[in-house]
């Protein structure tokens, strides 16, 4: 199974539920088994000056939601119904007022660690690129009721940088004391000639990315000021990137290929969650071996690691260290070279397989969402605000930032069988003809004229109105021409560039789940 397999309704787990919900969770006021990673850290600076990993017994005093330490952060206190506990003496007890109050100061302390963290991370060259993430409110029968996008808040960035510190603690470990036989993760560059693309996509509009290193692409993007188009450009710079895998050290020659772009770490792997991910097993295991033979020392700091760890571990010697040989710890606790390589190669493809069963889970969800709202409407789908980001020969490309939907709207494909597209004021619109250009597409839109209530309408009305099929395209941006034709029709002439933002429907379709998305007229500008 290789992972936990997260479904919008429910999580399929990787290990039984009496394991990952009560015996191996760090559920409060209970003593709990774990491995840790403990830093000595300059408070001022964040640097850490020593390491010390090993096996630890935990009694947490409460569980936290993302929403409970934002909470705090932004300077408010725990909630009175939050369960906290403290140990006076030989048993627990809920938490008195004054150790609420220091879990409240130990959130904040985390959270000023997590801000130099994760500055000197960017300044040093990290590059975060995040799509939008759907997140649905269900109703008592299991169905989606309501929709909204994932917000990423401090208090999830305070995690994460932690998170990766003892993920990059332990690789640092584990790949100095068997460097034939540690289980890491990397990421390799941008594919070269989607990323060339995308950069000359973007070019056309006056921005230039810097593709030197991830850090100059981070730099590149922190520079945009308009927040819609910063975010436009993030999920342009999606496409080209590669997904990050699992390796063992046995299999790759070279250690420059160790190193994860994104997170511009030469050494990375994933410890934090051995609970949902069989590599963090593979990876405790490995830790615990280098333990037994080296104690928690090594002899000399590691050669990849960026000045501001070091000393990573202490150069003294270890009491207790090289108590088990090196050859013992392997045959206990560490497979063979060539079994972690197939053990890398498994937890990729379920990992693979999880992220696609969590896609499709999220595209029914909002299939049924989606359906149930245009019903509501009495409309094929749901209209909504999308923008442009590339312009091709046959069609354009977007994204929604309210649902997350991406594609192509083909020219062949924009309207109907008749030519007519949705309408977002009760009018039939017609695309009458477009025009594309190297960073640009014009369309003609002409409203089908209804049909003459007064029984003497000319049939002169009727001929101006076939005549403007032959109107010249005007290349004004976001022109609009009224011919003012006794109200017998209309013409819009519409010139989209990368970044404007134009009217989609999304349609859902339920056979398979999936949407279809179609272009909307009048546009909408806001």
């Amino acid at each position: 199974r290789a992972t936990t397999t997260y479904m919008v309704q429910r999580a399929y787990p990787m290990l039984p539920a009496v394991l990952c919900e009560d015996l191996c969770s760090l559920n409060p006021g209970v003593d709990r088994l774990a491995f840790s990673v403990m830093w000595e850290i300059e408070p001022e600076s964040a640097t850490v000056c020593s390491t010390w990993f090993g096996r630890t017994v935990i009694s947490s005093a409460c569980k936290l939601s993302y929403d409970d330490a934002q909470h705090v952060i932004d300077g408010g206190h725990l909630a009175e119904s939050l369960a906290c506990f403290e140990h006076t003496g030989v048993r627990v007890a809920p938490a008195s007022q004054q150790r609420r109050s220091d879990i409240e100061a130990s959130v904040l302390w985390f959270f000023r660690l997590s801000k130099i963290m994760r500055k000197r991370r960017f300044d040093e060259g990290a590059l975060s690129l995040h799509s939008v993430r759907l997140s649905f409110d269900l109703d008592d029968n299991g169905q989606p009721i309501g929709c909204r996008t994932y917000d990423i808040k401090d208090s999830n960035r305070l995690i994460e940088e932690f998170m990766l510190l003892a993920n990059m603690s332990v690789a640092a470990r584990i790949e100095a004391c068997f460097p034939d036989a540690a289980l890491l993760r990397r990421h390799s560059p941008p594919l070269e000639r989607r990323l060339d693309e995308v950069c000359r996509q973007l070019s056309h509009s006056g921005i230039d990315i810097d593709t030197q290193s991830a850090g100059a692409i981070s730099r590149s993007i922190q520079d945009i000021s308009d927040p819609a188009i910063r975010y436009t450009v993030e999920e342009m710079l999606i496409s080209p990137m590669q997904r990050a895998a699992y390796f063992s050290t046995h299999a790759v020659a070279d250690r420059n290929d160790y190193r994860h772009y994104a997170l511009n770490a030469p050494l990375y792997t994933h410890f934090t969650s051995p609970i949902r991910r069989y590599a963090d097993v593979v990876v405790h295991r490995t830790l615990e071996a280098s333990l037994a033979v080296y104690g928690n020392h090594v002899a000399a700091e590691h050669p990849l690691l960026p000045p501001y760890f070091s000393p990573y571990f202490p150069q003294t010697a270890a009491a207790g260290s090289l108590t088990t040989s090196v050859n013992d710890a392997r045959a206990v606790l560490i497979p063979k070279p060539e079994a972690i390589a197939g053990i890398a190669h498994q937890c990729n493809l379920r990992k693979d397989a999880a992220k696609k069963a969590q896609e499709a889970s999220s595209t029914l969800f909002l299939v049924n969402y989606l359906t149930a709202a245009a019903l509501r409407m009495d409309t094929p789908g749901v209209i909504t605000q999308a923008i442009v980001t590339k312009v091709k020969e046959n069609g354009i490309s977007f994204v929604t930032p309210m649902f997350g939907v991406d594609g192509i709207i083909y020219m062949d494909r924009m309207a109907d069988r008749k030519g007519q597209v949705v309408s977002t004021d009760g009018r039939k619109w017609k695309l009458n003809m477009w025009s594309v250009k190297p960073a640009s597409v014009t369309l003609v839109w002409k409203a089908v004229p209804q049909p003459s209530t007064n029984p003497k309408a000319s049939d002169s009305e009727h001929q101006l109105a076939n005549m403007l099929s032959a109107l010249v395209i005007d290349d004004t941006r976001h022109s609009v021409v009224d011919l003012g034709c006794n109200g017998t029709t209309e013409t819009i002439t519409q010139t989209l560039r990368i970044f404007d933002k134009i009217s989609v429907c999304i349609i859902p379709e339920t056979s398979p789940p999936s949407v279809t998305v179609k272009l909307a007229m009048p546009y909408i500008n806001n």
